[in-house]
């Protein structure tokens, strides 16, 4: 009896860290690798008829963060292209305040995340991820330690683009294919 066997093209393989770009501001070097994560959710559906059996399920939205970490923590003015909401002070001694913003929506505030691959030239969009509205949520954190670099860890939650039509998330791929 003979074995079988898959088809395999290396050349599909991926591997490499990717530049982070937000709102058009390179966020510098990364740590621990960049994360998509997404999932469509869905309502099952069932007759009573069938007692709990799954008969079928729709999609009923979807649910898209990025985890990165950023590594140039020093940089205050990175980190206040990260944080919209906070507020950056430049002149003298460089400041970021958080303040409290309650009920401040964010919707406004997001803005587009691009991840590109560094493997590719900036001028090869093939493989990028592009999160048209995208925003630093409240899960971020920043980690000082006597013996590993400091970090500041940014999870990105990602909301429905209404601009177009149909309403969109994100893409991989060339933005202007």
């Amino acid at each position: 009896m003979a074995a079988s066997s898959a088809t395999v093209s290396v050349t599909n393989f991926d591997i490499g860290p990717c530049r982070v770009t937000y709102n058009a501001q390179d966020l510098g070097g990364t740590l621990s690798n960049v994360v998509v994560n997404f999932k469509y959710e869905k309502a099952p559906l069932k007759a009573d008829q069938y007692g709990s059996a799954l008969l079928d399920e729709a999609i009923s939205g979807i649910e898209v963060t990025v985890e990165t970490e950023i590594a140039e923590v020093k940089d205050k003015a990175i980190l206040a292209k990260v944080f919209p909401t906070a507020t950056y002070t430049s002149t003298g001694t460089k400041a970021l305040d958080f303040e409290d913003q309650i009920a401040l929506r964010m919707l406004s505030n997001s803005a587009l995340l691009v991840l590109h691959p560094l493997q590719y030239a900036d001028a090869n969009k093939a493989q990028d991820w592009n999160f048209y509205k995208a925003m630093p949520s409240e899960e971020s954190s920043y980690s000082l330690s006597p013996s590993e670099q400091g970090k500041m860890k940014i999870v990105w939650k990602v909301y429905m683009d209404l601009t177009q039509t149909p309403a969109r998330m994100f893409r991989y791929g060339d933005e202007a294919v």
